[in-house]
């Protein structure tokens, strides 16, 4: 185990055991702390241990009644069945879960606490119960009560203080629930009156108290004169503890809950703190006074609060009214409608809250009523004016504003309230599933037109070019959102809640079937009544799978609603939870359902039976009164059956008294009348004649002591003859004697038979003959002592003879087999194996014999008891082997060694040929061939002629002993194995050259599988985005493996020279060359494949198609510049380009360069010429472009004479129309003509 493992080991042993511990002290806080409360009760009641005493519900039922101060039903009596305890358990469950806590105002929660679990005593689930209780009737009660508690000052601070009478009284808050619950107000309370002032930290209800500071800080804060601080600071702190406890229980009269060993530890248990400090809240001096105040101050505060809304609430009606009536256009109303709306909606949440009930009962105040009403008025008016708008809007959009408040008051419709029965919860949500499928779905199935022209008018803003009010439009189009996407949802948790209801009702029905079977029940015609009527309600009806309908029918409905509205799965009222809880209540109350038929039928029973027995006895009892009587003789012959009345008169109590403890009050007392009457009939007529009851018995034992007492002297005269009767020493009789001296010790059971009927016997019968049968088994147990002493030390030694004698015997067998097998093997030749082994069979066997034979002569000799045993048989026995071990002994002599010598020789030759022949038989290794080859070398150069020389000369010399007739069947085999050796020899050469082939054979088949994975790993990198060129220069296979490969076919075609054509390397040397071939046709086909594909040439393509079509634009540009011959000048893009262009030619050719390594010849000729042409016309392209330049230049040039002309002539023309005189402008323009003689010019001027 690793040490992880053995940590994690730890880690889990201790959480255990610190869970145990936990267990412990809290079963012994909560055991005192019930106990303290039973107390009170009358009589007063004891806990002894928990998980025990709670099981019948009887103790847990008291405890809420003292605690509640109210009534419970209870089933009591000392023969209560579980299913009386479970009914218990649920009524006292039942009346936690009806309580509401007292900081949440909500019922009571019990989480995974089920009746049967308290009736198991399981004790996680009985604590987590009655610490719910303490929680809710102790620690909530008290500490929501406290006053509020400030940073600065005190509660007890404000007590103590009294001198500053003129500042008024502080009023004192509740500590409110938000403020972290009971158990940090509990914490609060301590640390403000009691710790603080002290200096002493309370962080926790744990290790801040295993000093007992703490807790002398509380007593010190409710009595101070009680507790000397400076001296329990300088003590143990176990020693604190016990004096608090005892101060507390003897000042206070708080009772100790908490034992100082369970404080005083690394982590004390915090809810056994809360639950004894929680006591100290009783003697709060302010606690009752700052209730009575903060509940008075709060009320006035509330009712205030409740008029001001009142009022406000008239107002806002009033408003509604008042602009519902006011004559304005349609876009004002909706506008005023939204503004009260509005002003309704931010205040509904605070009425909300102050509707809710502070009453245990739930009711409201007057004042509530009120609120409500006028909130429920506020509401439909304003709803009913929101309805008047829509319908005021021009069609279609009235049809689909009275659509959508049918369907948003379909949506509005909720579960129904809680006080009302599951069954019409069930029929009131189903008739609301029918009415939202009518409300919602059909109507917007019809309307959808309606809604199509309602999507063109929201885009256009108006109806047939009458406008609408946009701010109600948006409204409408954001309603039927809702509308559409809310609809699908509410069906889904309404048919939910449907199926909610019907489960819960039928839950409840079940509940009440139940508790109407486990009444105290009546007499026997109203149990078979009940009995039926659970057959029908169960059986006939289909309980469970109806249920098991039902809930189906829940899972899939919550499955669909979670789908829809997956926030609903988990929390205080998740899906998931209600079916976790409905399969936890269905489970413990399907277990008591079942229980209730056996319950019933054994109540039947018990009727019945009593019924019988009562009958019976009534008569037997009028009978025997009168027998009483008559004769000795007559009274014997009618008591003879007393016994068998006393069995019914047993049975009628037995089946009286359970009637009793199950039935109610009236039957009972009825059943104890009768009970008390018949059985003191019984008790006056059994004082005359319980020796009757005897007599019979009487008879029965004598009988039966005399039949055992002749079967034990039986046994002990057989017993005294085979102990002393002579035993042959062998394993059979042995075996047999201890057998029969085991018998003798389980006569033990007998004589205890004998004396048990003997002690019956003489205890009723006449003293005569009660002294005789105490002798006779006097004299019997003297007899049975002495053979019980002499048997165990038999037993324990014929036990150690046995497995002696069994070995001894087996081998004596086995010996006589071999040896007899080994005579018959003898003669024969050639010399079978099994001689030797037989022979060797023969010596094992004799050592056996040998040695258990002394064995047993010792252990006879130092045996005290085995007196009777004769050894005659065994020493005949042993004398006969060792008569046929001289024999065999003398028969053996001389030539049996020559033999052995012989076969040994022979078998270590035949087992070296056999290797060898294994080795040339051998077929092509699945291994490496060098290692075989290795290996053979190995073999055969270490195989020489010493073998067969051994061989050889054991034959020569056996073959001097042999008869005649037996020497040629020796030459025969020696010939055989002869002529085998040479085959051998002759053989190994070739062999060895087969095995040197299959190697080089190897070598050229990896390395030709390495050139066929290389070339299929090419391939899939051409399929994939390696680019064929890529894979044509990082292309592996190259001719030096192939030169290996076609050397060691050379080296092959040598090695087949020295073997014949026919042998198998020639086929292997084909076999490696048609290989080679193959590959390297792949290698050439691969090669060629990689030359022609057509990727490699895309991008050089791509960019030559581009520089052509580059050349055809711009020669058509040169041509256009040419037949215009226009302004403009080449500009520096138009440069870039043409150098840019340049670049992609030398970039071409350095392509097709390196493209010409990779690609056919002929490709690549074709390409090279079309890149030649290309360049031509680049060459040509930009020839033109100059010439294209110069021709823009002389155009520019005459544009900017012109230009300069023109603006010359512009100014003469100025300077004419300025002349002064006539003549002057006639000379002006004279010299005008002269100077500017292009006539577009003077037309201008004339113009």
């Amino acid at each position: 185990m690793s040490i992880s493992q053995v940590s994690i080991n730890i880690h889990i042993s201790a959480r255990s055991r610190g869970q145990k511990e936990q267990e412990a002290v809290q079963k012994r806080t909560f055991t005192k702390w019930i106990n303290s409360h039973l107390a009170k009760c009358q009589p007063p009641l004891v806990v002894t241990d928990l998980f025990e005493d709670i099981k019948d519900g009887v103790i847990l039922l008291a405890l809420l009644e003292v605690l509640s101060g109210q009534s419970l039903p209870c089933e009591q009596g000392k023969k209560l069945r579980r299913i009386h305890w479970v009914a218990n358990i649920g009524t006292a469950l039942n009346f936690l879960e009806g309580r509401k806590s007292a900081y949440r105002g909500s019922p009571i929660k019990l989480v995974n606490i089920n009746s049967t679990d308290i009736v198991d005593g399981r004790p996680s689930i009985v604590l987590g119960l009655v610490w719910t209780i303490i929680l809710y009737f102790q620690i909530e009660e008290l500490t929501s009560s406290l006053p509020a508690l400030s940073g600065s000052s005190s509660s007890m601070d404000s007590s103590n203080s009294s001198t500053d009478t003129t500042s008024p009284p502080v009023k004192r808050k509740l500590l409110p629930p938000a403020q972290g619950g009971a158990r940090k107000a509990l914490l609060r309370w301590v640390q403000h009156t009691a710790t603080k002032h002290l200096g002493i930290e309370v962080k926790d209800f744990g290790p801040s108290w295993r000093t007992g500071m703490a807790f002398f800080a509380v007593i010190h804060a409710l009595r101070p004169s009680l507790v000397d601080l400076d001296r329990i600071q300088r003590r143990p702190n176990r020693d604190n503890l016990r004096e608090a406890f005892s101060l507390a229980e003897t000042k206070l009269g708080i009772p100790q809950l908490l034992d100082p060993e369970d404080v005083d530890v690394d982590k004390p248990d915090e809810k056994s703190i809360m639950t004894y400090v929680a006591q100290f809240l009783k003697h709060h001096p302010d606690r009752m006074q700052s209730e009575s105040d903060s509940q008075t101050e709060e009320e006035r505060e509330r009712r205030k609060g409740l008029r001001e809304m009142k009022m406000w609430l008239d107002q806002l009606d009033r408003d509604v009214t008042q602009a519902r009536d006011t004559e304005t256009n349609l876009t004002q109303q909706y506008q005023s409608f939204k503004r009260l709306r509005v002003q309704l909606e931010v205040r509904s949440r605070q009425v909300e809250a102050a509707l809710q009930s502070s009453q245990k009962d739930g009711m409201l105040t007057v004042d509530q009523a009120l609120v409500k009403q006028t909130w429920g008025r506020v509401s439909n008016r304003l709803l009913d004016w929101h309805l008047q708008l829509d319908r005021s809007l021009p069609a279609p959009l009235g049809q689909v504003g009275v659509w959508l408040h049918r369907a948003e008051e379909a949506l509005r419709q909720d579960i129904p309230p809680a006080p009302q029965a599951h069954e019409q919860t069930t029929g009131t949500v189903h008739r609301a599933l029918e009415q939202h499928k009518v409300s919602t779905v059909p109507p917007l199935m019809n309307t959808r037109s309606a809604l199509r022209s309602f999507q063109k008018i929201h885009q256009d803003r108006c109806v047939e070019g009458v406008p609408v009010p946009p701010e109600q439009l948006q409204d409408l189009a954001e309603r039927i959102n809702f509308v559409s996407t809310s609809s699908n949802v509410h069906l889904a948790k309404m048919e939910f809640v449907e199926n909610q209801h019907q489960i819960q009702a039928f839950l409840i029905l079940a509940e009440s079937k139940l508790k109407s079977w486990i009444i105290k029940y009546g007499h026997r015609e109203s149990v078979e009544k009940m009995l039926l009527n659970y057959v029908t309600f169960v059986e006939k009806q289909h309980l469970f799978e109806n249920y098991e309908a039902l809930f189906q029918s829940l899972k899939r409905s919550a499955e669909q609603y979670v789908a829809v509205d997956a926030s609903v799965e988990e929390g205080e009222c998740g899906v998931r939870r209600f079916l976790r809880e409905v399969v936890g209540q269905w489970r413990s109350l399907s277990v008591e359902v079942r229980s209730v038929r056996s319950m019933l039928e054994e109540v039947l029973s018990n009727w019945e039976r009593y019924g019988s027995t009562v009958a019976s006895l009534q008569a037997w009892l009028e009978d025997a009164e009168a027998a009483l009587s008559q004769p000795e003789n007559t009274k014997r012959e009618f008591f003879r059956n007393l016994q068998l009345m006393m069995e019914q008169h047993a049975a009628m109590n037995d089946a009286g008294n359970f009637l009793i403890e199950t039935c109610d009050e009236s039957v009972s007392l009825g059943l104890k009348q009768q009970l008390l009457l018949l059985n003191g009939r019984w008790r006056d007529l059994f004082l005359h004649v319980k020796h009757y009851a005897h007599a019979e018995e009487l008879e029965a034992w004598r009988r039966d002591h005399l039949k055992a007492m002749s079967a034990l002297r039986e046994l002990l005269d057989s017993a005294e003859g085979k102990l002393n009767a002579p035993v042959p020493l062998a394993f059979s009789p042995v075996r047999s004697f201890l057998q029969d001296v085991e018998k003798i010790v389980s006569m033990e059971t007998q004589f205890k038979l004998v004396s048990r009927s003997a002690q019956l016997l003489a205890k009723d019968a006449p003293p005569d003959e009660g002294a005789r049968v105490m002798a006779a088994m006097a004299t019997a147990k003297g007899q049975l002592s002495k053979v019980r002493e002499r048997c165990p030390p038999l037993v324990r030694e014929c036990h150690g003879l046995l497995p002696l004698l069994e070995e001894m015997e087996k081998h004596t067998a086995a010996f006589h087999l071999s040896l007899e097998r080994a005579g018959l093997l003898a003669p024969s030749f050639p010399f079978p194996q099994d001689l030797l082994t037989e022979q060797q069979s023969c010596k094992r066997s004799l050592s056996v014999i040998e040695r258990n034979f002394h064995a047993l002569q010792r252990a006879l000799s130092t045996s005290k008891v085995l007196h009777n045993v004769d050894q005659t048989l065994l020493k005949k026995r042993t004398a006969e082997i060792q008569a046929s071990v001289g024999e065999w002994r003398r028969q053996d002599g001389a030539g049996g060694c020559l033999r052995r010598r012989f076969e040994e020789s022979r078998l270590e030759l035949e087992r070296v040929l056999g290797a060898a022949q294994d080795c040339l038989a051998e077929p092509g290794a699945p291994g490496d061939p060098e290692e075989v080859l290795r290996r053979h070398n190995d073999f055969f150069s270490q195989l020489d002629q010493r073998v067969l020389s051994v061989f050889l000369k054991a034959c020569d010399e056996l073959t001097d002993i042999l008869p005649e007739a037996e020497q040629q069947e020796l030459q025969e085999t020696v010939r055989r194995l002869h002529k085998h050796w040479k085959d051998v020899q002759a053989e190994v050469p070739s062999h060895l050259v087969r095995l040197k082939v299959e190697v080089e054979q190897r070598r050229v088949a990896l390395v030709l599988q390495d050139c066929r994975l290389e070339l299929s790993r090419e391939m899939e990198a051409l399929s994939g985005t390696c680019t064929s060129e890529r894979v044509v220069k990082e292309h592996r296979v190259r001719t030096g493996p192939l030169a290996s490969c076609e050397k060691w076919l050379r080296v092959m075609e040598e090695l087949c020279q020295q073997v014949p054509d026919n042998d198998p390397a020639h086929r292997s040397l084909g076999a490696a060359a048609g290989d080679l071939a193959a590959v390297t046709d792949e290698i050439e086909n691969t090669r060629l494949k990689l030359l022609q594909h057509p990727d490699k040439w895309r991008e050089w393509n791509d960019r030559f198609c581009e520089l052509s079509d580059w050349l055809s634009s711009q020669r058509r540009q040169v041509r256009s510049l040419r037949e215009t011959a226009g302004d403009g000048s080449p500009t520096r893009q138009e440069q870039e380009a043409v150098d840019e262009r340049e670049e992609t030619l030398c970039w071409l050719k350095r392509r097709l360069a390196a493209l010409s390594e990779v690609s056919p010849e002929l490709e690549v000729q074709r390409e090279r010429a079309a890149l030649a042409k290309l360049s031509t016309d680049l060459r040509a392209l930009l020839s033109s472009l100059c010439q294209s330049e110069e021709l823009r230049e002389e155009v520019r040039g005459a544009l900017e004479e012109v230009h300069r002309v023109r603006r010359e002539a512009q100014e003469h023309y100025g300077r004419v129309l300025e002349a002064e005189t006539l003549g002057e402008a006639r000379q002006l323009y004279l010299i005008h003509q002269v100077r500017f003689p292009f006539p577009h010019l003077q037309n201008c001027f004339h113009r």
